[in-house]
């Protein structure tokens, strides 16, 4: 390893860890936020499937560095509140990833057979029930492909919160960058940093696909 690397390595793994940290707490609240925006445009909720239906156009027509400037730039001001650069940005990959990730929840739950909803209904259980118990969980199993893809993107996508200031990866290498002038060896390390973090997330998602698939 590279002798700028050794004598910048806490620094840079300071860097991951946050990088790490905003991709997890991003991670989290954007499935969150993807399910239930995805089971409202599946029911066709009034009214809230309208504003789902906004919020996904808006969020997937527009580039994920516009978001992040919405975030940190136009809510505050709207708002009257300052928001710090590391909450916009995960307020940011939220809602981006989120709008994503609604898609596929909506997409899965088509997947769900249609006599699996009449036999849970013919049980006595309530249409709400019949979605919350059998078609989500059977959708939520089969899109786990899909949503890890999504999250590689996500964690991928997170260097972009160096534009507006937050110190993760690849802020942090591109001030190593500015002070040691190496180009080549530093962006050689956060390629392969970020290689090796999107490999892991892919194989746990493999390995959860294999172990939780619904098989037709």
């Amino acid at each position: 390893m590279p002798e700028v690397i050794l004598k910048n390595l806490p620094f840079l793994l300071m860097g991951l860890r946050l990088t790490a940290e905003i991709a997890f707490v991003s991670i989290i609240g954007g499935t969150v936020l993807g399910v239930l925006v995805g089971v409202v445009r599946y029911l066709r909720v009034p009214v809230l499937a309208q504003v789902a239906d906004i919020y996904i156009i808006f969020v997937r027509g527009t580039p994920l560095l516009v978001v992040l400037f919405i975030c940190y730039f136009g809510f505050p001001t709207l708002l009257g509140y300052q928001a710090s650069a590391y909450y916009a940005a995960v307020l940011g990959f939220i809602l981006f990833i989120a709008a994503y990730l609604a898609e596929d929840v909506r997409a899965g739950l088509r997947t769900v057979r249609p006599g699996l909803v009449q036999a849970a209904l013919a049980t006595g259980l309530a249409r709400a029930q019949v979605i919350r118990l059998v078609v989500l969980p059977i959708a939520l199993r089969n899109v786990i492909p899909t949503f890890f893809n999504q999250y590689v993107r996500l964690f991928k996508f997170t260097s972009v919160a160096s534009v507006i200031g937050v110190n993760e990866l690849t802020g942090s290498a591109m001030l190593v960058n500015g002070r040691e002038f190496a180009p080549i060896p530093i962006i050689g390390f956060i390629a392969l940093t970020y290689l090796v973090c999107c490999f892991v997330i892919s194989m746990v998602g493999r390995l959860l696909y294999s172990r939780l698939a619904v098989r037709a």
